[in-house]
């Protein structure tokens, strides 16, 4: 339900949005866990409420400017909806975070430290550099990091850790979906490959002294499985080509084929075996079947769980900061 005002949308029980909330380290770095404390914004600062906490301007241009280092190419009309969703995701959080405070879930000290080791992993050296040239504080950003773990942390607690898929599911499902278990038939072999005739001689005639092949391959090789000495693992024969598939039918196991040239360069081949047709056991797939059930069922959960959130909260936007986050009067109201 929507209520206006002159400076102020206001929705109710029934509509989402979604937030974010500022997170303050308690203490020192050996303090054990995590506090949470909104920071004060001033009236003509603040974008929106939820449930009585502010926030401000600036959270949603950090946000921004984050999200402008993942998307630095897209279309006028597709910022629109990236910032739309944007504004969502953000209320969101702060919607969990007032949740995981309520009934006092916090972060230790160690789940801190692992959430910005692994933001840091995979990121450039210079990461922390690309953040302040696109006008982003470090505290800013481990704020949100903080955000989401704790969201991470109160949905794993209240709506995953409730969900068991039971046996008698798994068996019902796989004899349900029968057809989508067989496995194709497919090759297992070595592969390796040279682009110069004068490496492809050093290969053969390490073969001759009896070399090992997949020490070769380790050796010679620059295919892409060249760490695995070769193996490629079992290869649906629809993914080969028919040239390479013609030298591996010429073979037995344990054999090695002729050099076979192509634009890719000199190839051998050492089989491995052949698997036929077959349909995967049970035993086989349960695993996955669990999976798939077990997040399925998680999803929905987690849909009911978050409506009842949204059911009890009050949101109040500030018609005239609204623009300027990238969301208008018509965008936020109720289909």
């Amino acid at each position: 339900m929507v209520h206006s005002s002159k400076n102020t949308w206001v929705w109710t029980a029934g509509f989402l949005l979604l937030g974010s909330l500022n997170l303050i380290l308690a203490g020192c770095h050996s303090q054990p866990l995590v506090d949470l404390v909104p920071l004060p914004v001033l009236p003509d600062k603040t974008v929106v409420t939820v449930n009585g906490e502010p926030l401000s301007l600036e959270e949603f241009d950090n946000e921004f400017r984050l999200m402008s280092i993942h998307y630095s190419a897209v279309t006028e009309g597709d910022m629109r909806a990236i910032k739309r969703r944007l504004f969502e995701q953000v209320i969101n959080r702060r919607l969990l975070v007032q949740e995981a405070r309520k009934i006092g879930l916090k972060l230790t000290q160690v789940e801190v430290e692992e959430t910005f080791h692994e933001a840091l992993k995979d990121s450039p050296d210079d990461f922390l550099s690309i953040l302040k040239v696109q006008g982003v504080g470090e505290q800013s950003w481990k704020r949100k990091l903080l955000q989401e773990r704790l969201a991470r942390k109160l949905v794993d607690q209240e709506v995953n850790a409730k969900v068991e898929i039971k046996p008698e599911e798994l068996e019902d499902y796989y004899w349900s979906n029968l057809s989508g278990y067989w496995k194709s038939e497919a090759v297992r072999a070595r592969h390796l490959v040279v682009k110069k005739s004068t490496d492809l001689q050093k290969v053969l005639s390490g073969l001759k002294k009896g070399e090992d092949f997949q020490r070769l391959v380790s050796t010679f090789s620059a295919g892409p499985e060249k760490a695995e000495g070769g193996d490629w693992g079992f290869m649906a024969l629809d993914r080969i080509s028919e040239a390479y598939l013609k030298a591996l039918s010429a073979l037995k196991p344990g054999e090695i084929s002729k050099p076979l040239k192509d634009d890719f360069g000199y190839h051998l081949f050492q089989l491995l075996e052949w698997r036929p047709r077959r349909m995967q056991p049970f035993t086989e797939v349960k695993n996955q079947i669990n999976e798939s059930l077990l997040k399925e069922e998680q999803d929905q959960r987690f849909d009911q769980w978050m409506a009842g959130l949204k059911k009890k909260a009050t949101i109040r936007v500030n018609q005239e900061m609204a623009p300027v986050v990238g969301v208008t009067l018509e965008g936020l109201r109720e289909e």
